[in-house]
């Protein structure tokens, strides 16, 4: 499980950090490349039920996971040979459509190995992840910088041939017999199961906008200020290694103060974050600023998988989870980056980064709610004692 988070951590460092200056250097507007990702953002939105159904249903966990890994590195060689417009959304759709289905199926497998006694040690295994990740930020940001920003793709493609490689240690997962969950199949069995879920996916969908303009356009305000990639990866390298310690101490918050403060105080983190984004010019403090980045993101992503562990049976984890990331990183994307690539362009970044804040805040004001039930919100909840929530 370590070995699959730590190169796992290597495939979203060579992508997220530098995907908008790849785009960039490769003649895309910024409002092109707010186009670019909401589109890979729909297609996530189609795509993220489907492989959380299957997995969870037909084929297990692990096949899900390899073939969205082999999925994403076609279509990252097919970024990389696409110059146009066209050819390089083509590409970015496919790799959206394939990678989505890796993260909600480690996040399950590691979970049903956790069991419901150990779920809460979720982010001290997480944490594997975002050490990969910050070193493979650094490590990326410098080959970049000297060999130029052609190499983002094939970095990307040999990463995920590497987590390909590894998942092969894995035991086979295949449901040995064939659920029927009814209506709408496995994605209905999950809001029949938590009516709950569905607040708490509006909290998501608002934390998550914010995200997604702020986070898209980060890299492009360094390099209009005089950053270049190596600052880019020297600043997300900061937010990945600061997730290290967080994620691990995650795990003992969320014993001690409950899953709704964890989870509240992530987004009072990233509120804070962007607003400071926006209010700081120098590319250098700018960059060394997402650290809040990572330490919001350690405690919102831990938090809510386990959310989704403790109101679901384990026969749900990767469709509540390819749900909760359809939301995040499907709608949320959507919304953030195609709204929020408009507004870099024509209003400015502290118009941009002020408005991400508010989102993070209201979505933290709709969290506590939506967890407001004792399971939730209590400290030291025992998993036995927790159900699904009541309409």
């Amino acid at each position: 499980m370590q070995g699959l988070f730590v190169t796992f951590g290597f495939v979203v460092a060579a992508f997220f950090p530098f995907l908008a200056i790849y785009l960039q250097d490769r003649g895309l507007s910024a409002g092109q490349i707010g186009i670019v990702i909401a589109l890979m953002a729909f297609a996530r939105i189609v795509t993220n039920p489907l492989w959380g159904h299957y997995a969870d249903t037909r084929m297990g966990r692990l096949t899900a996971l390899q073939l969205g890994t082999a999925g994403t590195a076609i279509g990252a060689v097919m970024m990389s040979l696409a110059h146009e417009l066209p050819g390089i959304t083509i590409a970015a759709v496919v790799i959206a459509a394939f990678m989505v289905s890796t993260g909600p199926n480690i996040d399950a497998i590691v979970l049903v190995q956790l069991g419901d006694e150990r779920m809460s040690e979720y982010g001290r295994i997480r944490g594997w992840e975002s050490a990969a990740y910050a070193l493979g930020c650094l490590v990326y940001g410098t080959i970049l910088q000297l060999a130029g920003l052609d190499w983002v793709m094939p970095i990307f493609a040999i990463a995920c041939v590497a987590v390909l490689v590894w998942s092969e240690t894995l035991e086979r997962d295949r449901p040995t017999e064939v659920v029927v969950h009814g209506r709408l199949g496995a994605l209905g069995a999950v809001f029949r199961e938590a009516p709950r879920f569905w607040s708490f996916l509006v909290a998501i969908l608002l934390v998550w906008t914010g995200f997604n303009a702020a986070w898209n356009f980060i890299s492009l305000k360094i390099v209009s200020e005089g950053g270049g990639p190596f600052l880019i990866g020297l600043g997300a390298a900061a937010g990945g290694l600061i997730e290290v310690p967080m994620m691990r101490a995650s795990s003992k918050w969320q014993k001690r103060w409950g899953l709704r403060s964890v989870f509240a105080l992530g987004c009072l983190l990233y509120a804070i974050g962007f607003l400071l984004w926006g209010l700081i010019d120098d590319p250098t403090i700018v960059s060394l600023l997402t650290v809040f980045e990572g330490m919001a993101f350690s405690l919102l992503f831990t938090s809510a998988v386990v959310v989704v562990g403790r109101l679901l049976p384990s026969s749900l984890y990767s469709t509540g989870n390819s749900v909760a990331q359809m939301v995040g990183f499907g709608i949320g994307p959507i919304l953030g980056a195609g709204i929020g690539g408009y507004v870099y362009q024509h209003a400015g970044t502290l118009v941009l980064y002020s408005g991400a804040s508010a989102l993070a805040v209201a979505g933290g004001v709709v969290a506590w709610f939506a967890l407001s039930t004792p399971d939730l919100a209590e400290p030291g909840a025992s998993p036995a004692e927790i159900g699904p929530a009541p309409s």
